[in-house]
């Protein structure tokens, strides 16, 4: 189940595959242990922890809930996130605020959502920065700050085996997620292409897995999403609609799943960062509640 990747170096496939609400996590058993991210599930964390015994070090991508969770099966005390994404992992109001959970009757249904994979916010983190080097005897792990799907999001390079932890620039067919408050497309795009520039050998991902075949190709399609999903959105405000009329079409998820809720909210948000986009490129125009193609 667990794949080596390199001498000492562990790619950990979460339940179903890593699909939302798991996840993939990196595993280095080196002089010291390092877990990158703890979204596998929970078998899955029992079998890590019989194989390896508890990691030393555990470091957090970010603070979404597919990536935190289980905290009660680690006895791991030094925990790291970046700065940004501390409030987040810490508190489950600053959460919900983030993801635009604005009514008690949400908040109540994610709560009960979240308690299905043992969610609970985190405590007593440190923090890391960019370019921050953690050497765990042989294998040194360097933080890259890639910010866009949340406001502290990171990956997490292996210099001497070209590999890199990409997290939740997952590389799915679904495309980029931006849909919380801290989201940035414009830095979701110039960190997609700092990876590209970086062209590691091989990425593993949170949501998609080991990849070591035409990483270039499957980067370029993953960032392409972006543009296409505009186009999406201009095609549609060929007649004018207002928001209310945009957001149970799916322009940029496509579909919904479920808690459907949940879905809508990530919608709106998502669908407000790209018309912003579009007001300022002067693509669009907004009158009498109303967007429409120039």
């Amino acid at each position: 189940m667990f794949q080596e990747v390199h001498d000492k170096v562990w790619f950990i496939p979460g339940n179903n595959e890593g699909r939302y609400p798991f996840s993939n996590s990196l595993f280095i058993n080196d002089r010291q242990k390092l877990l990158i991210d703890t979204g596998i599930g929970r078998s899955v964390i029992n079998q890590l922890l019989k194989k390896f015994g508890q990691p030393d070090i555990i470091c957090y991508s970010h603070a979404h809930e597919d990536h935190i969770y289980e905290k009660s099966l680690f006895s791991t005390t030094t925990r790291f996130i970046h700065e940004l994404d501390k409030p987040a992992a810490e508190s489950r109001d600053e959460l919900y605020r983030l993801y635009g959970v604005d009514t008690p009757e949400l908040s109540k249904m994610l709560d009960a959502f979240l308690k299905t994979f043992h969610y609970e916010p985190l405590d007593n983190l440190e923090t890391f920065e960019h370019g921050q080097l953690f050497d765990l005897g042989t294998i040194q792990v360097k933080v890259i700050y890639a910010p866009g799907h949340s406001g502290g999001h990171c990956c997490f390079e292996l210099p001497q085996e070209q590999l890199m932890y990409s997290s939740d620039i997952d590389l799915t067919s679904y495309g980029p997620w931006y849909g919380a408050l801290d989201s940035d497309i414009q830095s979701f795009e110039q960190s997609i292409e700092a990876l590209l520039q970086n062209a590691p050998k091989i990425i593993i991902t949170s949501h998609k897995g080991l990849i070591s075949d035409d990483i270039p190709e499957r980067l370029e399609h993953y960032l392409s999403k972006i543009p296409e999903r505009e186009t999406n959105i201009l095609n549609f405000l060929e007649g004018p609609k207002t928001f209310n009329e945009m957001v149970p079409c799916a322009l940029i998820q496509g579909k919904f799943g479920e808690p459907l809720e949940y879905y809508l909210a990530a919608e709106r948000i998502m669908l407000q960062k790209h018309l912003k986009r579009l007001l300022e490129a002067q693509k669009i125009i907004y009158s009498d509640g109303q967007y429409q193609t120039l």
